[in-house]
């Protein structure tokens, strides 16, 4: 049973007006004894002490009758089983399918959905209120508090243990192949792939100038003795090396060079090997995986989420914080093109409609069940004391009302009783 008890304090206007009413009753029950064990001796007082009494009587019987019906829908007056007492916690289920089926009948049938909404203006409603920047700002920090509170649901091993998994099935040949094909092809198709020669170019040349004492050693170690006398290995490596750094230099400033076509023609016949052979898709899978079960992989995986959930707090945190900037900005944005853009204004307004109608007609009678189900499963004593707080201030007034009530129709047949018997 659902226990909603979190507050079992009653309201103070509903205390005053249960002591107001008692208060009431309990004075007409002293003036009622009093009027009948004390009379006055004047026959004028004696008259009018008669119409006191009539008072009195009246209005403790309306006040008596009227809290035993007050009392009555919420427990047994006195604890006695008394008959049809206790209405609500004995008819809790038949409530809980009362208030399911007014909800499903009235508010979340389609028809009814679709006739309330067809008129109704949604995204304006919404424009106006996205865009302005007080209300997106709040918005958006509501939305970036809560980061925080859904990072916390996350437990660290298990996403680490995600990611990791999540890379192994994307090192899938099958997968990543033609991903790199498509990305080497948009590379080829724009020229950009050139970039990356022109880099390497850059970086071969700088190798050559700081590593000429390697390629002098080793011409000089495979130079014979009389080449060495002659000094003729030295004249070898600076041939060899002039001619490297010519073919770079070459290369670098012609965009046409033989060398850049080739590199072309191996682009594209690389990316179609990606596509149509399944040995090479099957080596890069096998590569992939290979370094996704290295464990510095795996904890540079757990270091990266690590980093990013305690960057992402300190940008919560922060009043000036990125992502609270952002999301304001686009919240306006968002706010003033759907006031901007009638087309977009209509189209959302359809779609928001018949997305309505839509739910009504799915899940509305899910929502009366659920809302049935609920009610049944509240603590009894919960519901009665929930229900009383917010409706027993009204009933404290009916029991008022039926004491001034019963002491005037008391007043009115004690007068024609006179009338009739004088």
């Amino acid at each position: 049973m659902t226990d909603l008890s979190a507050d079992s304090r009653e309201p103070p206007g509903l205390v005053r007006m249960r002591r107001l009413a008692t208060g009431l009753l309990l004075l007409m029950t002293v003036v009622f004894i009093v009027t009948h064990v004390w009379a006055p001796d004047d026959t004028l007082w004696l008259e009018v002490w008669g119409y006191v009494r009539a008072f009195a009587e009246a209005a403790m019987v309306g006040g008596l009758a009227d809290w035993f019906a007050v009392s009555a829908l919420f427990r047994r007056p006195l604890g006695l089983p008394i008959p049809h007492t206790a209405v609500i916690p004995r008819n809790q289920a038949r409530i809980a399918d009362a208030v399911g089926r007014f909800l499903a009948d009235n508010f979340l049938k389609a028809e009814l959905v679709a006739e309330r909404v067809k008129d109704k203006d949604l995204s304006e409603g919404l424009g106006k209120w996205l865009a302005d920047p007080q209300q997106s700002g709040a918005l958006a920090s509501e939305l970036v508090s809560a980061v925080p509170t859904l990072l916390d649901t996350f437990d660290d091993d298990t996403v680490a243990a995600f990611l990791r998994q999540q890379a192994g099935e994307a090192a899938e040949g099958a997968r990543v192949a033609p991903a790199f094909r498509s990305v080497l092809e948009a590379l080829a198709e724009q020229g950009r792939h050139q970039a990356i020669l022109d880099a390497l170019l850059r970086h071969g040349y700088r190798l050559l100038e700081e590593n000429e004492y390697m390629i002098r050693a080793r011409v000089r170690e495979r130079s014979g003795w009389l080449m060495r006398f002659v000094s003729a290995d030295r004249k070898v490596a600076d041939t060899v090396i002039d001619a490297v750094a010519d073919l770079l230099h070459d290369v670098a400033l012609d965009r046409h060079h033989p060398l850049r076509e080739k590199l072309n023609d191996f682009v594209l016949k690389f990316a179609d090997d990606l596509r149509d052979d399944p040995v090479l898709q099957q080596r890069i899978a096998g590569w992939l995986r290979e370094a996704a079960a290295q464990p510095t992989v795996a904890g540079a995986v757990e270091a990266g989420w690590a980093e990013f959930k305690a960057s992402l707090r300190r940008d919560c945190a922060s009043p000036q914080g990125r992502l609270r900037g952002w999301l304001e900005d686009a919240l306006v944005n968002l706010g003033a093109g759907l006031l901007r853009e009638p087309k977009v204004h209509e189209a959302l307004n359809a779609r928001v409609r018949a997305l309505l109608v839509d739910l009504a007609d799915r899940h509305g009678a899910d929502v009366a069940s659920l809302v049935s189900e609920t009610i049944r499963s509240w603590d009894t004593r919960t519901i009665v004391s929930k229900l009383e707080a917010n409706v027993g201030q009204d009933l404290q007034f009916i029991r008022l009302n039926g004491t001034v009530i019963g002491g005037m129709v008391g007043l009115l047949l004690h007068a024609g009783a006179e009338l009739m018997t004088g």
